[in-house]
């Protein structure tokens, strides 16, 4: 970021009282001039201190690493909407499972493209509307095994067929996966797999679990960059799945600056129907 300079609403009081002697033309035409430049200012050089924490971790394609071509579209879109705000903001990484007590500690910082659970609602705060929907929820399988999935319907099916399903250790898959898996509880293997999403599809492969669960554009993603698992790795859809998958929102922290948070609300349904958000999110599922 451009070093800027910061304008502060005590500014007249930093000027040297014998040069704003009451009667003095020079005093008037100084704080004329000074009242004048604070109320251009634009906000952001005014709230300069106030610089947003956004918190975010790897998980191609929706997290990657900043400020390259490969940042994630998730993060693309959120430093569309803070830019469109003209909110001040910094990405850091943070490892995915210290990404909420992150949050919940002091400070004015946020994470995008989180779900909204009535759990999460009681400790953070939410965007008023969401910034991507992802696409409907798949399951992967080992290809050699297909005939082992033949009467597999449904997700009840699924989960109570013996087979144990791969999930990553503190991540959630969105509320119809996740409190399905808590209602049938399904033989599990819960596994670190850290930054490295090919090590999930290795360990599929590996016979570690039978089958994991992925978004449409995390699948889409994960085989495009990974060809050899291409041939062993086949892509399902249960028939009850949700006709759209999770709501990806901002979740601030619950002592975010209301006047900052009303400007990113206002961002997001502009930035949602703008050029730059339809050439991001298009062909991710292909």
């Amino acid at each position: 970021m451009e070093p800027q300079l910061r304008f502060r609403r005590d500014a007249l009081a930093a000027v040297p009282s014998q040069s704003l002697i009451l009667g003095s033309e020079v005093g008037v035409k100084i704080r004329i001039f000074l009242t004048a430049l604070l109320a251009v200012a634009p906000l952001p050089l005014l709230a300069q201190d106030r610089v947003v924490t956004i918190y975010t971790y790897e998980r191609m394609p929706f997290f990657g690493q900043i400020n390259t071509d490969a940042e994630g579209f998730i993060n693309q879109i959120t430093r569309l909407i803070f830019e469109d705000a003209k909110v001040p903001y910094v990405f850091k990484k943070v490892p995915v499972s210290r990404i909420f007590a992150t949050l919940a500690q002091p400070g004015i910082s946020c994470v995008a493209g989180a779900f909204r659970t009535p759990e999460r609602e009681q400790t953070y705060l939410f965007s008023s509307d969401y910034i991507y929907q992802d696409s409907s929820p798949r399951y992967l399988i080992r290809s050699a095994d297909q005939a082992h999935y033949a009467s597999i319907k449904n997700i009840k099916d699924l989960l109570t067929s013996g087979k144990t399903v791969g999930l990553a250790e503190k991540y959630s898959y969105g509320t119809w996966i996740d409190e399905n898996v808590k209602l049938y509880n399904p033989p599990t293997t819960v596994v670190n797999i850290g930054d490295n999403q090919s090590a999930f599809m290795q360990m599929l492969v590996l016979k570690r679990f039978d089958y994991v669960f992925a978004s449409g554009e995390e699948a889409s993603y994960n085989l495009r960059k990974n060809p050899e698992f291409r041939a062993a790795i086949s892509v399902k859809m249960l028939a009850d799945t949700p006709t759209a998958g999770n709501i990806r929102w901002i979740m601030f922290s619950n002592n975010f600056p209301p006047d900052l948070r009303e400007r990113i609300d206002k961002s997001i349904p502009k930035v949602k129907k703008s050029k730059a958000y339809r050439d991001i999110v298009v062909g991710l599922t292909r």
